[in-house]
């Protein structure tokens, strides 16, 4: 019992309790919020459209537009919808090729093209399979009588001229009804392209992993330096101080790439990035994470950790790893501009799924204004609070 009274007179002990409590609260209420609805949001995604065929193929693309339930957009060339796909402004191309009206006339299969770029959050990967599957049987559906059609009009057009013998004419009805049974209830083929594909299963969840350990990793060190700062703040100046925890979080935030980039080699991921470019996105969002931990416990002390569980919830459920940002409601969709995880979230499908390597450099640009804008607010508030008079604190220990 003397023990349970020491703990419960020391203040430390209460935050430990309250961080469990803590914990449950903000995880249930931000994650239930943020992903509530999110099927009636499926018109936020952006489904890419070309068409080389002007005719059924045309009709196809006008019918998809009006049924399924995205955003569409149309392109005139290829290279620019696998431009667009390739820096994720569209999450799937559909692809109508020249000669689809000519193989369905000559009773032959059509074939549609899917590309789907997986450097995407895997709900909207799995998503836009379903589509593609669908959307074949749909268009199989409505276009078998169409092919059907063309064939008895063919064969209408050779009955006609023939003598109306009956002997001929019976040959001319079994040649009619052996030719419909051999059209292929599947007139229309799918092609499904999966740009950016990475080896192995793991990768999916690198950028999941990277944002997880960096900024747990972040929280945890500033809140031990946090400590420590208290420990010696009456024998250092406060901007000696401030100043010195700068120079750490930016070692620390330039070492640590070294071991990642080396985990990263160790379990086979591969990435189409230079060692340079991963070394420093990974550098910069670390001290990113950091800078934003960092200004909650300076403004609020140990309180701060609180405001921190709040970030780490906040951006695993706005970053785009688990769910689209796009698919959240408007709240949480600006909200997730404001944060770092939604950048290094984005830079890590570029470094491990591919793409458009001039996300890395907007992605990095993001974050570098982050570590601006935090670094600003963290030097404000050092500089408004007034040090503290050295003081012996004593702890009693009831009897």
């Amino acid at each position: 019992m003397k023990g349970l009274k020491a703990l419960f007179h020391i203040r430390e002990t209460y935050i430990g309790i309250a961080a469990t409590i803590a914990f449950q609260l903000i995880f249930f209420t931000f994650w239930m919020t943020a992903y509530d609805g999110i099927n009636d949001r499926a018109d936020n995604l952006t489904i890419g459209f070309m068409s080389e065929d002007a005719g059924i193929g045309q009709e196809v693309i006008n019918g998809l537009q009006q049924s399924l339930p995205f955003t569409t957009k149309d392109f005139t060339s290829i290279e620019q919808a696998e431009k667009a796909l390739d820096q994720r402004q569209i999450t799937m191309i559909i692809h109508i090729p020249a000669d689809f009206t000519a193989q369905l006339h000559a009773g032959k299969e059509a074939n549609i093209i899917y590309s789907i770029n997986q450097a995407n959050a895997s709900l909207v990967k799995s998503m836009m399979d379903g589509v593609a599957k669908q959307v074949t049987e749909e268009v199989n559906h409505t276009l078998y009588p169409v092919q059907q059609g063309e064939v008895l009009k063919a064969f209408s057009q050779q009955f006609s001229q023939l003598p109306l013998e009956p002997n001929i004419a019976s040959k001319v009805q079994d040649s009619v009804a052996a030719t419909i049974t051999g059209v292929k209830d599947q007139t229309v083929t799918s092609t499904i392209i999966k740009t950016n594909d990475a080896k192995g299963f793991a990768a999916n969840f690198v950028p999941l992993m990277v944002i997880i350990s960096s900024f747990v990793g972040a929280m945890v060190m500033i809140m031990q330096h946090q400590q420590a700062a208290e420990i010696v703040q009456h024998s250092v100046s406060k901007w000696s101080l401030f100043f010195a925890r700068q120079l750490v979080n930016i070692a620390v935030a330039f070492i640590l790439p070294l071991l990642t980039i080396g985990l990263m080699k160790l379990f086979s991921i591969s990435s189409g990035e230079s060692f340079f470019t991963i070394y420093l996105f990974q550098a910069f969002m670390f001290w990113a994470f950091l800078c934003l931990a960092q200004v909650f416990v300076i403004i609020f002390g140990n309180l701060g950790m609180i405001f921190n569980i709040c970030a780490l919830s906040l951006q695993l459920v706005t970053s785009g790893v688990l769910v689209p940002n796009v698919m959240l409601s408007d709240f949480y969709h600006r909200l997730a501009s404001f944060l770092p995880a939604t950048y290094g979230a984005d830079g890590y499908y570029t470094i491990i799924f591919g793409g458009s390597s001039e996300s890395l450099t907007n992605n990095s640009s993001s974050l570098g204004m982050i570590i601006a804008v935090t670094l600003a607010i963290a030097t404000i508030a050092v500089a408004l609070k007034k040090p503290k008079i050295a003081q012996h604190v004593e702890v009693t220990i009831p009897q």
